[in-house]
């Protein structure tokens, strides 16, 4: 299965920016946690949960075709129109790495579309670390020191 991922590094104004981005592209959102527990409609960016948090979210109208798996309640991410939403966030003056995501490679076509034009729209408001090719919202700054697993590296925009 092939999969859509967007990684990146936002402080709250950049994670504002994708919320913003996700009601824009998708309209009012259904939400829900991978078990099910905690289903919503999102219509407004102050109705997001507070991070930290890893939501699915879809288009309201789409909600019905979410998959779970057999005899569960929790969500087949290769068979549904959803996007993976884990924020970004900063913990002692260093920003660990948010994503989206989709996995449903080409289930859904014209879902596929829209993900990969919120991703395209997305990075305009980013630049790239060239050494280690992150993607980092212009909220930030120019410079800004991360959490990579396993290391703290210090990104610069050139």
């Amino acid at each position: 299965m092939s999969s859509i991922q967007f990684n990146y590094f936002a402080d709250k104004q950049g994670e504002q920016i994708i919320r913003q981005e996700l009601l824009k592209k998708f309209g009012s959102l259904y939400v829900r946690d991978y078990f099910g527990k905690k289903e919503s409609i999102i219509k407004e960016i102050e109705e997001f949960p507070p991070a930290p948090f890893e939501i699915y979210l879809t288009y309201e109208s789409l909600a019905s075709q979410i998959i779970t798996l057999s005899g569960k309640s929790s969500i087949s991410i290769y068979d549904s129109p959803v996007i993976e939403y884990s924020p970004s966030g900063i913990d002692d003056d260093k920003y660990y790495s948010g994503r989206l995501a989709y996995f449903g490679a080409n289930e859904f076509p014209e879902f596929k579309k829209d993900v990969q034009s919120l991703f395209r729209k997305l990075k305009k408001k980013c630049w790239k670390d060239k050494q280690w090719n992150e993607w980092v919202f212009e909220t930030i700054g120019d410079e800004a020191t991360v959490f990579i697993p396993n290391r703290i590296v210090y990104l610069k925009r050139e």
